[in-house]
């Protein structure tokens, strides 16, 4: 590292700081506010801590102006400490952006519960940790230029696959562009009566995102609009990727874009529920085959895109299960690519999972999975007790964390306190349903009654069985025995909650479960074909029991199929 860097560096972080301590005692408080805090005294206190800070970074600038021995040995350390071992600079630096993320959140949330003194400090913490990263990445640029580019990794990946799995991978992804394409008109088209037809929930959800990109006022404003006053009917995550959306529109059309309903709730059912879905059947295919076998591949794509209930879900409906389930899966993938050594995929799936608790709390259902995964690793000494005590602890460190800064209001005490309110309430209608009569016992729980709903929107009892028997087999043997355990532990945590509590039958709530599902039938005839394992039964590997195992899995994956279609068939636009 040169000495240049933090020369330059130490400089600018000082005069930061001594524009903040003086923008803090320009700053007028709000008479109202600082009641649980006396600012005045929080002001006195933040100058003196800040001072205590430049002190030390001044005594740093003296030292290295001076050019004592003492330099290059800092130099030293810090090379050592940070190129000696692989991956550690690159993991400092993602640290620091999401440091630097969460710092700007804090930021922003001066003008809503933290202390408004805070609001120079923040700003110059904010720069100090965004700078380090600056420096680093100028420090060490070297190390960068050996790392190859994402594109070049994605070119080796891509020249490291069999050309039957290119093949069908450009197969698979023309289907879905043609898959997505036609739900177009269905999702755009005006009714008889030339009215532009929404969902109740998508009526209820399109002004608060629609609003957040009609920004009026000061900054306060806008973080009042944006954080505080939106509704917590999903989580806060939902806003951000919805909003999205629609920004061209926005920037297209101007401030009253938000008027074109029909444009902007099409553009949401297509990229907000469609594609997600679409990537969820594409990775769930990915996952099963590795995209090996082409017709294989296609036959499970064409399955999954006509379940009845992933039609109606793509057919004029705005929501984010199709994000959720997309999450899921990319738990599961993540973990099965760990292969229980504990590293960054660990830590992947730790955050996808964050997200799904961010949005709709599925994440929460991972517990019997992630607990599965870690006495794994205990009991194949993969990890000692404290190391798993340890890498379950960090597991959840990393969710709450990707729940906090993918949420920011939460650190406000009352926006948490209106988010728990709101999923009480919809935990309650999804516990004992809506005050309305229930002659047909809708709202009645046990497994009786929620196969009904599962046959119809996606999969008769006997193939729910058959799923579920498949995940046992292929849990004890096989060649995907850890993917197959952890679906199953998740199928066991949801199924109990949805069968045994949920009174609600909304199709889009067995999407979780129903997915994943599919994958372990799936999975079903890979032990005898696959697993080379000696601890399999001779008689699996017989090639008459393949043949066999592949007969049952197709006769009954054709009969789902079939039923499938007569659903879809039979069930103009999708109004079952």
């Amino acid at each position: 590292m040169k000495r240049t860097y933090l020369v330059f560096f130490t400089i600018t972080v000082l005069l930061e700081g001594f524009a903040a301590i003086f923008m803090l005692w320009q700053m007028q408080f709000d008479a109202g506010r600082g009641q649980m805090v006396n600012y005045a005294v929080l002001r006195v206190i933040l100058t003196a801590l800040s001072g205590i800070v430049l002190a030390v970074l001044f005594g740093l600038l003296i030292v290295f102006f001076r050019g004592d021995n003492f330099v290059p040995t800092i130099f030293a350390f810090l090379d050592g400490r940070l190129v000696g071992l692989k991956m550690r600079l690159f993991f400092i630096q993602g640290t620091l952006t999401l440091l630097t993320i969460f710092l700007a959140e804090c930021f922003l949330l001066t003008y809503l519960a933290i202390p408004v003194p805070m609001r120079p400090v923040l700003v110059w913490a904010t720069l100090t940790t965004f700078q380090i990263w600056l420096v680093l990445r100028l420090a060490y640029a070297s190390e960068y230029r050996k790392r190859p580019s994402l594109a070049a990794r994605l070119r080796e990946k891509w020249q490291g696959w069999l050309p039957v799995q290119r093949k069908t991978l450009i197969v698979l992804a023309v289907m879905g562009l043609v898959y997505f394409v036609g739900f177009m008109p269905t999702n755009f088209m005006l009714d008889s009566n030339g009215h532009f037809y929404t969902h109740s929930d998508e009526a209820v959800i399109y002004p608060d995102v629609a609003k957040v990109l009609v920004w009026k006022g000061t900054i306060s404003d806008v973080v009042h609009l944006v954080i505080e006053q939106w509704p917590w009917w999903y989580g806060y995550p939902y806003l951000p990727m919805s909003a999205a959306v629609l920004l061209v529109p926005r920037l297209v059309l101007g401030i009253d874009y938000a008027s074109n309903i029909q444009l902007n709730v099409f553009l949401l059912r297509q990229f907000i529920s469609i594609l997600p879905m679409l990537l969820s059947i594409m990775l769930l295919v990915y996952m099963a085959n590795r995209y090996k076998s082409l017709w294989q591949s296609v036959a499970i794509f064409v399955f999954l895109a006509l379940v009845p209930g992933v039609v109606k879900f793509n057919y004029q409906f705005w929501h984010p299960d199709s994000i959720i389930v997309l999450l899921i899966l990319l738990t599961f993938f993540f973990l099965e690519k760990d292969r229980l050594r504990f590293g960054k995929y660990f830590y992947f799936a730790a955050v996808t999972c964050g997200l799904t608790v961010s949005i709709k709390l599925w994440g929460l259902f991972f517990v019997l999975a992630i607990g599965g995964y870690l006495l794994a690793g205990l009991l194949r000494k993969q990890l000692t007790f404290k190391q798993a005590v340890l890498s379950g602890l960090a597991f959840i460190l990393a969710m709450v964390g990707t729940v906090i800064i993918t949420s920011p209001g939460l650190i406000a005490p009352y926006i948490t306190r209106v988010a728990l309110e709101s999923w009480t309430q919809q935990q309650g209608a999804i516990l004992h349903g809506y005050v309305e009569p229930d002659p047909t016992n809708v709202y009645g729980v046990g497994l009786a009654n929620w196969l009904r709903f599962f046959g119809f929107y996606f999969m008769k009892p006997f193939f729910f069985f058959f799923a579920v028997i498949s995940l046992l087999i292929s849990s004890l043997w096989g060649s995907r025995k850890v993917l197959s355990r952890l679906i199953l532990a998740w199928s066991v945590a949801v199924a109990f909650f949805l069968v045994n509590f949920a009174a609600m039958k909304n199709f889009q709530y067995m999407l979780p479960l129903m997915m994943p599902l599919y994958l372990g039938a799936i999975l079903f005839p890979l032990p005898a074909v696959t697993d080379t394992n000696s601890k399999t039964p001779a008689f699996l590997k017989k090639p008459l029991m393949q043949q066999i195992l592949w007969g049952i899995s197709l006769l009954l994956f054709s009969i789902q199929f079939i039923i499938n279609c007569i659903i879809v068939i039979r069930s103009p636009m999708m109004g079952y």
